[in-house]
């Protein structure tokens, strides 16, 4: 089987890759299909962008289609910046200005009750077998959501990696480090996206 990852993100192309292509399952990228159209993600909830972005390429390529929504949940903010967390200040900052503006905003909160997450939720559509033009509601849609749990801290890590700018104010829980710090083994073992994939790996292979 092939799939169309709807990412131009090379961390998250290479996450999936990683795990798809040990199962045997062809990868194939919105580049290497030359697919130039951009999609808006404009819904309030991570599954609704997800959804209606592998929708969206599915209709381009023709081809299972796997996407992804995700960002950074802090409780104190009632789950804020959340579908936002790229464009957290009004529009879409870079990580420097996100990074400036997470420091102001770590101070309003208690040390007691910065408990935050990193929150994937992951799309496959697909047309079902012997479907050549399936409508819209025939289309074989399978979720996935994972997190990673954490706090914030105050202190800053400047290793976090192109991208992630949330990643340098966060410790995840189970280790007690900075994302960065864990070991490939460790991460592993948290790793929200690669939690995901198994639970769509696991769809594909139940449905034959």
């Amino acid at each position: 089987m092939k799939i169309l990852l709807a990412t131009h993100n090379p961390a998250k192309i290479k996450d999936y890759r990683q795990i798809l292509e040990k199962k045997g399952i062809e990868t194939l990228t919105l580049n290497s299909l030359e697919i130039t159209d951009k999609f808006e993600e404009n819904k309030d909830s991570f599954k609704e962008n997800a959804f209606d972005k592998a929708k969206f390429y599915y209709n381009l390529s023709k081809m299972p289609t796997l996407a992804e929504d995700g960002g950074f949940e802090i409780d104190y903010f009632n789950g804020q910046p959340g579908v936002k967390s790229r464009r957290w200040l009004g529009y879409e900052a870079s990580d420097e200005e996100i990074i400036e503006f997470l420091k102001t905003k770590i101070k309003e909160i208690p040390e007691d009750k910065r408990t935050c997450r990193f929150t994937a939720v992951c799309c496959l559509v697909k047309s079902p077998p012997g479907a050549d033009h399936p409508l819209v509601e025939e289309l074989e849609v399978r979720f996935a959501k994972n997190s990673i749990e954490g706090y914030l801290t105050d202190e800053y890590n400047d290793t976090y990696p192109e991208g992630f700018p949330y990643r340098a104010f966060f410790i995840e829980k189970t280790f007690n480090k900075y994302i960065m710090d864990l070991t490939s083994e460790e991460y592993q073992q948290i790793n929200h996206r690669q939690k995901n994939i198994e639970e769509i790996i696991k769809f594909l292979i139940d449905k034959g």
